[in-house]
């Protein structure tokens, strides 16, 4: 009989808590390994096949086979599934895990309605790159992200913004990297109005956008 692992709060980690990773690396015939290590970071922001995820940044180590296993704090609590590593050989001791915060709500609706629902996050409809403080002073951009294209009937098109604009700043916060504009998005609900500000030719002006949604998955 096995005692059902208890799931703990991923908030409370800190960088330097112990950790424990449980798994099946290179397969069954090393089923149940552990790996002790510690917190490098406790919600690591990493981008994966196109797509932000907060995870939990862990030096114990982790392999192929790894990925769906537990991650543990001293307690014996799972405060993260561990999903994936970085390797090669300049690198090691880069291990990530979705944190239980994340995961427990998904897998209580899994167990309540047998499928997973697809909640919105914001959206502007536009494509985009960074300019960066190089970029800047060579073709006299402003450091920010500009936009390479605005999608049709967008909340971006429907305000106005276009093609080679610049995103200086958003609810009055300056902002001059990719990341920075999706925290800021992130903060906000679906259908909130938020102040873009823009470069366009040498000009500088500010544009309400009323936010639509998007599936969080795509």
């Amino acid at each position: 009989n096995l005692t059902v692992a208890k799931i703990g709060d991923s908030d409370m980690m800190r960088k330097g808590d112990f950790a424990i990773a449980i798994g099946n690396p290179l397969g069954h015939e090393l089923a149940g390994t552990v790996n002790f290590g510690v917190i490098s970071a406790p919600n690591r922001s990493l981008e994966l096949d196109g797509k932000t995820m907060q995870l939990i940044q862990t030096d114990a180590a982790i392999n192929n086979g790894n990925s769906g296993g537990a991650l543990v704090n001293m307690n014996g609590e799972v405060i993260g599934m561990n999903t994936v590593k970085f390797g090669g050989g300049t690198v090691e001791g880069l291990g990530f895990a979705i944190p239980s915060n994340v995961f427990k709500p998904i897998a209580q609706e899994i167990i309540e309605t047998g499928k997973v629902s697809y909640p919105q996050k914001p959206w502007l409809g536009v494509y985009i790159g960074e300019i960066t403080a190089e970029a800047s002073q060579e073709y006299g951009y402003p450091q920010g992200v500009i936009i390479t294209d605005v999608e049709r009937d967008s909340p971006a098109a429907k305000a106005g913004m276009k093609p080679a604009d610049v995103i200086i700043g958003m609810d009055g916060q300056e902002l001059k990297t990719i990341d920075e504009l999706r925290k800021i998005l992130e903060s906000h609900e679906v259908d909130d109005v938020v102040d873009i500000d823009l470069w366009r030719n040498g000009d500088e002006f500010t544009l309400k956008v009323k936010l639509g949604g998007t599936n969080v998955y795509d």
